[in-house]
């Protein structure tokens, strides 16, 4: 299995809410339709403006087949949560899960 971390800084805690409704309304269904796809997990640190989303794929080759939809999720959280900084993305092969 494969995994993309997307990290977010420098969030306004006042627009945190907004953001993930809205992933939730228009990104999250395409991703769960994705072929491979295995779960996200989205967390949220209100306090220091920090955000992550990790997907996980059943193989390498359904992560980058999903790339496409993955750049328009960050590019509509960016726009809604108008981070102070740009996302960064890191894929990493999952030795563990559970």
């Amino acid at each position: 299995m494969y995994a993309r971390l997307s990290r977010f800084a420098g969030l306004n805690p006042e627009r945190v809410d907004e953001t993930v409704r809205q992933f939730k309304e228009e990104a999250l269904g395409d991703l769960e339709q994705q072929p491979g796809f295995r779960g996200i997990t989205v967390g949220v640190n209100r306090k220091s403006g920090q955000a992550l989303a990790i997907t996980v794929w059943e193989s390498e080759a359904d992560m980058r087949h999903s790339e496409e939809i993955a750049i328009r999720a960050r590019e509509q959280a960016v726009a809604t949560a108008r981070p102070t900084r740009e996302p960064v993305v890191d894929v990493y092969e999952v030795v563990v899960h559970r």
